[in-house]
């Protein structure tokens, strides 16, 4: 172990300085042009899925208002998916409009429920005079 050791120091004092230069300066290539492949090949995969999702978003066109109505969506909607940039995914503007929809039903909910309470409650107190 010990002689592996030693015989390993002594190629690296023997190496020259230029050596290590090429060495070191092909190895941070080979880092950044492995980087920038895998961020084209993420960013092409992207790209197909927001074609792919967008294609998907011309067949919920063809549904009319009721079926729309159904899932969740208006026209207006699937308007505004659309609308983006060809590389931006439409689905994500689906998802935010859906969860703003849903947190104003629930809103709603609640203040009918604290209306009804609100006039039940009165109507106890004019029972109770």
């Amino acid at each position: 172990m010990t002689a592996r050791r030693c015989a390993a120091d002594t190629m690296e004092v023997s190496m020259s300085y230029i050596g290590e230069t090429r060495r070191t300066a092909f190895e941070a290539f080979g880092v950044a042009a492995t980087q920038l492949a895998h961020a084209a090949a993420l960013r092409a995969v992207n790209f197909a899925k927001a074609l792919h999702r967008r294609r998907i978003l011309a067949e919920l066109g063809e549904f009319d208002d009721r079926m729309l109505r159904d899932i969740g969506l208006t026209r207006g909607d699937l308007r505004d998916a659309v609308a983006g940039p060809l590389w931006q995914d439409p689905t994500s503007v689906l998802v935010v409009r859906a969860v703003e929809k849903r947190a104003a039903r629930r809103l709603d909910q609640r203040e009918m429920a604290r209306s009804q309470d609100l006039h039940s409650d009165s109507r106890d107190l004019i029972e109770c005079k």
